[in-house]
């Protein structure tokens, strides 16, 4: 392209080679004495574009564990699922350098050790290069027979080792980025989004990673304009299509529990009726979240197991200052502050359904206190005013009603009902 000079050309390519052959220690000492002399012959352009390279070198030897003298003649085998199946990832040091990567996709195949053991066995099988040490993230059954058999096909000791955490963690992660990076191309996904529904999985004891997941929060201003969100994450992405919203209809004062029954019940009574057209409510969800502890969940999970919904319920917790702290069972609390992927995904799940309950809550409000007659008349206060909202849904309909009925909703006297009605009929 003409935008530098073939000897300056060659020169970066000289020092790639320099790179791979040596490692970035000897590349850097070698960069770092040009700069030194640019900057002495006053060459400052060119001493910043050394230093930029110097830094990039470094960035990459840190990040990507190029070169690791430590490492000696060893593979590290680490895996990453999807809904469609588990992909491995093989990652090569030979004489502490980084050599070779490979990933294999089995598709269906659940992600625990006896997909390692058969892996390992297979893979060695197949005439690859058999090292001294290989480390995987979970234990393998009859890692010793494994280790036996290897030694065999080598002739040299083969020690089989799993990691779960210290020095070697930072390899098992490598070679797990490079698998959720196969998974993330092949399903057109990010490795992060990956990672985090797999995390998700293995927290919760799902069976595997979940592709549909459906979040439910509450808001109201005390008795009034309550109401819920329903926000769909597909593949660990928000599905604004399908996003749901419920305005109370048989809870006349606040209750969080009995306005997440009606809500849940709601949903999957259309879920179950097979006249239903509406694709979000036809679809069944891996994993269900309700904002809020235990008791949102106990107040849910035995109805739907009535109804026969058999999917996974689980609360998402907040801190003092609203901030996602845990996940919440019908007993107990799981921290996921350690999990970053997993914490980043259910922050963005809670403040998501959050703000569109919130939106909705609002657009409520804005329509019930529009017309303030109701509470205006001797005898109706906000909680019968309620009970009123929750039963005819809009002041025209109280309007045009009975009074018998009116009175009987509301709790109040055949009167104070018949003077409600003339007043909203003005």
């Amino acid at each position: 392209m003409g935008k530098i000079s073939a000897e300056d050309y060659g020169q970066i390519i000289n020092e790639a080679l320099n790179y791979i052959k040596t490692g970035s220690r000897d590349s850097v000492e070698k960069l770092q004495k040009e700069m030194e002399q640019a900057a002495e012959n006053l060459e400052f352009e060119k001493a910043a574009v050394l230093r930029d390279r110097i830094n990039n070198i470094t960035r990459a030897s840190q990040t990507q564990k190029i070169f690791d003298p430590d490492i000696d003649n060893t593979d590290i085998i680490a895996s990453v699922s999807d809904p469609d199946g588990t992909c491995v990832s093989v990652i090569v040091y030979r004489n502490g350098k980084l050599v070779d990567k490979n990933s294999y996709f089995f598709e269906g195949a659940e992600n625990d050790s006896s997909l390692y053991t058969d892996f390992i066995m297979q893979y060695y099988s197949s005439g690859h290069d058999i090292p001294e040490k290989i480390f995987t993230e979970y234990m393998c059954d009859d890692a010793d027979i494994i280790s036996g058999i290897l030694k065999e096909q080598s002739s040299h000791a083969v020690h089989v080792n799993f990691r779960q955490k210290g020095s070697m963690m930072k390899y098992i992660m490598l070679a797990r980025n490079n698998a959720s990076e196969f998974l993330s191309v092949r399903a057109g996904r990010t490795g992060k989004e990956l990672i985090a529904l797999e995390q998700l999985s293995k927290l919760l004891g799902l069976p595997k990673p979940p592709e549909y997941i459906e979040a439910y929060d509450i808001s109201n201003l005390g008795s009034s304009a309550m109401c819920a969100s329903m926000v769909v994450f597909e593949n660990g992405r928000p599905l604004k299509k399908r996003y749901k919203r419920f305005s109370i209809k048989n809870v006349a004062i606040q209750n969080d529990y009995a306005c997440m029954h009606e809500v849940l019940e709601r949903r999957f009574t259309h879920f179950l009726d097979e006249n239903e057209t509406d694709e979000g409510f036809r679809k069944k969800p891996d994993l269900v979240f309700l904002d809020g502890g235990k008791g949102q969940v106990n107040a849910v999970e035995p109805y739907l197991r009535q109804m026969g919904i058999d999917v996974p319920v689980f609360g998402i917790v907040k801190d003092n200052k609203h901030r996602t702290r845990a996940i919440s069972t019908g007993g107990e609390e799981i921290s996921v502050s350690s999990l970053k992927s997993a914490f980043t995904l259910l922050t963005a799940i809670q403040d998501e359904m959050h703000r569109v309950a919130i939106t909705y809550q609002k657009k409520l409000h804005s329509k019930i206190t529009f017309d303030s007659r109701l509470t205006s008349v001797k005898g109706i206060g906000e909680k019968k005013a309620a009970k009123l909202m929750a039963h005819f849904r809009t002041v025209e309909a109280i309007g045009k009603a009975e009074p018998e009925e009116v009175s009987r909703i509301a709790g109040i006297s055949a009167e104070t009902a018949a003077e409600l009605i003339l007043k909203l009929s003005q």
